[in-house]
């Protein structure tokens, strides 16, 4: 057993496919399901098991993955902190960033404040996407820095909580919606809801405090979410913040939740990869750059966490 099947097995289990991991280690399929045959003999225990589906890891597997995370990242700690005796001048480098679509006005706001050019040194490569795209891009190491929504998912992600935000019913603009103080969600699912396709932290919330299947338009655009509502075809729920040109213009309306749904905005990032001085200063630049949204009133129906 050696730190390279560890890595090995820790990419297996999170992606959950034998291909995606073999992809994103450039190493072979069958070399890298020798070393996770090899790896279940040493430790005499069954850790994943092929379906159909993907990837299934076991009780003992789920244990292991549990212990190899705090190793791997024990040990990218020791080696940053020992590869470079001396820190640059000026700290440079290319950082991805994923924005989920609602959060896009956080860089054209730190565009916009000229907040980036207190790091003229780093070049942003910004992807925009729903957010179990960016989960994957996140731990495949496609990008470097993800702002996502709701509970953390995966042991490889840690998270930052900067913000708590409520969500909202956006319906027709009708005239018994405008009139409207606020909705229940009982009586919100009794009619179709547009929402994301699952997995998606709205859809979790759903499941968890439905108390029953609601009809569901399922569309990965909030464009077409809008247009959908504004058209009577639905409901969705969405922050305000990420459709006040459609409210402003008066084609939705955004009506509270009396349940007070709401979900934490963090800034994310895989904690097998150690951080760059680019990454952890766009990090902080961001960072402020949320903070400083929420405390001008720029960030509607946003508390710091």
């Amino acid at each position: 057993m050696d730190l390279r099947q560890l890595r090995t097995f820790v990419h297996v289990a999170e992606l959950k496919s034998f291909t995606k991991a073999a992809s994103f280690l450039n190493i072979s399929q069958p070399a890298l399901s020798r070393q996770m045959r090899l790896l279940e003999e040493e430790l005499g225990t069954k850790l994943l098991h092929r379906t159909g589906r993907g990837i299934w890891v076991t009780n003992d597997g789920l244990a292991l993955l549990e212990r190899c995370t705090a190793l791997l990242n024990e040990f990218e700690s020791i080696r940053v902190d020992f590869s470079s005796s001396a820190k640059m001048a000026m700290v440079t480098g290319t950082v991805g960033v994923g924005i989920p679509v609602p959060a896009a006005r956080i860089l054209t706001n730190l565009v916009a404040n000229d907040r980036a050019a207190m790091m003229p040194g780093v070049s942003l490569r910004v992807v925009e996407g729903f957010s179990a795209l960016i989960h994957e891009w996140l731990i495949s190491g496609s990008i470097d820095l993800a702002i996502l929504y709701g509970p953390k998912v995966h042991r490889v992600l840690d998270r930052e909580v900067v913000l708590v935000e409520k969500l909202f019913a956006i319906m027709q603009a009708t005239d018994e919606n405008r009139a409207r103080k606020a909705i229940s969600l009982p009586e919100l699912i009794s009619k179709p809801l547009i929402v994301p396709h699952e997995p998606h932290v709205i859809r979790d919330m759903l499941d968890m405090r439905a108390g029953k299947t609601p009809k569901l338009l399922e569309v990965d655009s909030i464009t077409l979410m809008v247009g959908l509502a504004r058209a009577g075809k639905g409901s969705a729920i969405l922050p305000h913040g990420s459709v006040t040109e459609a409210i402003d213009a008066g084609y939705v309306v955004a009506v509270p939740i009396e349940e007070d749904l709401s979900w934490d905005v963090s800034i994310c990032y895989s904690n097998l990869r150690p951080l760059t001085e680019a990454a952890q200063l766009t990090m902080r630049v961001i960072r402020e750059e949320m903070i400083h949204l929420v405390k001008g009133g720029h960030w509607p129906d946003a508390v710091l966490k």
